[in-house]
């Protein structure tokens, strides 16, 4: 590891705006992100609970529809999966590349810009392009490089505080989703996507990028799970890394993230027939200050599909009292009653909810919420078998599976109310025909298959968003959209829900209901993060749209039968505002 501490250097280069200057805020401390004031949005999830809830109750369902544009700003060039952050009236902005900026909440206009030169792009993975979370902590703004650095900078100026090689001697190797903020520790995954090698997950010194500890996700020689890799060499175990968004339960102060799945996807090519692969697709529970392991649990073993379980699930406190009647049951734990601090959600591509208990990672119940025909049980104890007739064993021969390689849900977060227990989920109604084209592979080959997607079996829509009673497991009800929701969701006190979709679609859903209460047209497609916070008293709405074709809204456009409007044009960042009285 190399640590450099610099103020500027000729890597970086930050402009400033003069007469722009950042009005010196309070530290940002663990407290300020566990209990953040209701304007504010200081963290990926707005808080460490990651619920993606506003407490904020200006903009209401008998309102929503009087929703105008209050500023737009154009950003860099990209895919549009940003989380913008709000801190006492400022507005940190991840852009596509390594770009950063502070900008007005109130006006968009620009306070200092960062920019990372990181050469030439052509030999660094193409996942690292999107900027999906930045951290703000003490005086500082966090973020992971294209080229896998962490990075702090300056709230005030922008300027470059310290930057840390997290690299592992491979340019492929990147982190599109950022750090997160775990008990003061910083805390990173990382994306092996393209790599002939496994990734990592570290954690930080918060003033200084020190590594404090590092977590291997692949078993080596000796450590437990080695024996589940086929007797293959280690060097021959690829691609399994963190990219997807980890989590902090700051009242049990564990760290929860989940792996994904191996590379090339078919078994058959990798030449480890029935390898069960332990150390992909597991869901982790660590302590943030030294990395110790708590709990792990394998919720897809042999993944043949990558379908990489790498996606938030969130802690909160209920009556577990998982109903024998919900949608898509798999299985119900022996001892899945009463109250707990409970982990869920769907960390997969399969579409699967889990539970487990939060501290000790005992199953308490699964459902599917898609059509999936990957696994094909789960027993009392949360062991998966899959399904046989789905796993790629002869090259050049289809296999149908539902759901795709880009799942039934993918990155975009869900949300959750707390107050009615009720969790929010964007899906994705689609199946594929897989072909492995042939034995030879190399580690950019992550699926080295032939695929032709088509739609559910009685369906004509692809997009989804569920309404999940995380007590029971219950569906209170599904809203469905021809097109891919390819967006996060935001939750409010209000009862509304804020998602995009590929289409340029920007829109509110009523949470009791699932009926879209308000929709506006962006220039592109609406695949950031919808965020809600408040400055003097206003309440805004704000989403990024991009000015790329989104990765979803790419794969799955032509499924349907209504032409999809996938503008090439217009990244910004959009603001709504009730109209000023």
């Amino acid at each position: 590891m190399t640590l450099k501490k610099l103020f500027l250097s000729s890597a970086i280069s930050v402009s400033l705006l003069a007469g722009h200057a950042v009005a010196q805020s309070a530290p940002v401390t663990v407290d300020t992100l566990a209990n953040p004031a209701e304007g504010d949005w200081p963290a990926y999830g707005r808080a460490s609970d990651n619920y993606r809830h506003s407490p904020l109750t200006d903009i209401t369902p008998d309102n929503v529809n009087t929703l105008t544009l209050a500023w737009a700003r154009g950003l860099e060039s990209g895919m549009m999966q940003g989380q913008a952050l709000v801190y006492d009236g400022v507005m940190y902005i991840p852009n596509p590349g390594d770009v950063i900026q502070a900008v007005d909440a109130v006006t968009g206009d620009l306070i200092w810009e960062h920019r990372r030169a990181v050469g030439d792009t052509t030999l660094l993975s193409s996942l690292g392009d999107r900027k999906r979370g930045i951290a703000l902590f003490e005086d500082k703004v966090y973020y992971t490089t294209w080229d896998n650095f962490l990075v702090a900078l300056d709230m005030e100026s922008g300027q470059v505080v310290f930057e840390v090689d997290r690299g592992q001697g491979d340019d492929l190797v990147t982190n599109p989703q950022g750090p997160i903020v775990a008990g003061g520790v910083i805390v990173a995954g990382s994306s092996c996507q393209f790599s002939p090698f496994g990734c990592v997950v570290t954690g930080h010194d918060a003033a200084t990028g020190e590594e404090l500890w590092r977590n291997h996700l692949i078993p080596q020689p000796g450590e437990e799970g080695d024996e589940t890799w086929g007797g293959s060499d280690y060097d021959a175990r690829w691609m399994t890394g963190v990219w997807g968004q980890i989590t902090y339960d700051p009242v049990l102060d564990l760290v929860h993230y989940g792996s994904t799945g191996v590379g090339p996807a078919s078994e058959t090519q990798r030449g480890m027939p029935g390898a069960t692969l332990w150390g992909s697709n597991n869901r982790t529970a660590v302590r943030p200050q030294t990395g110790e392991v708590v709990w792990t649990h394998q919720v897809l073993p042999r993944d043949n599909w990558d379908q990489e379980c790498t996606y938030e699930m969130i802690s909160v406190n209920i009556d577990v009292n998982p109903s024998a009647e919900m949608d898509g049951l798999q299985a119900i734990g022996e001892n899945a009653s009463g109250e707990r601090r409970v982990l869920t959600g769907v960390p997969c591509k399969t579409g699967t909810m889990w539970q487990f208990d939060a501290e000790t990672g005992e199953f308490l119940w699964a459902r599917d919420t898609v059509e999936q025909t990957i696994i094909e049980s789960i027993d009392e104890q949360g062991i998966v078998t899959v399904n046989e007739e789905a796993v790629l064993t002869n090259v050049g021969e289809p296999y149908f599976m539902c759901p795709t390689y880009l799942g039934g849900r993918d990155w975009p977060p869900s949300a959750f109310n707390p107050n009615t227990n009720t969790y929010f989920i964007p899906l994705t109604d689609a199946c594929v025909t897989n072909i492995a084209v042939d034995d030879e592979f190399s580690a950019l080959d992550a699926y080295n298959v032939d695929q032709t997607q088509h739609l559910v079996e009685g369906k004509d829509t692809v997009g989804r968003v569920e309404a999940i009673n995380v007590e029971t497991g219950e569906t209170l009800w599904t809203f469905e959209r021809k097109h891919v929701i390819y967006a996060p969701i935001v939750s409010t006190e209000t009862g509304l829900l804020f998602v995009g979709s590929a289409d340029r679609e920007f829109f509110a859903l009523s949470q009791e209901t699932g009926e879209v209460v308000w929709s506006t047209k962006l220039s592109g497609n609406a695949t950031g993060h919808p965020f809600t916070y408040a400055v003097d008293g206003r309440q805004y709405v704000a989403i990024q749209a991009g000015d790329a074709v989104s990765l979803g809204g790419g794969y799955f456009n032509g499924l349907v039968d209504e032409a999809v409007d996938v503008a090439s044009t217009g990244a910004a960042m959009f603001v709504f505002a009730l109209p000023d009285a």
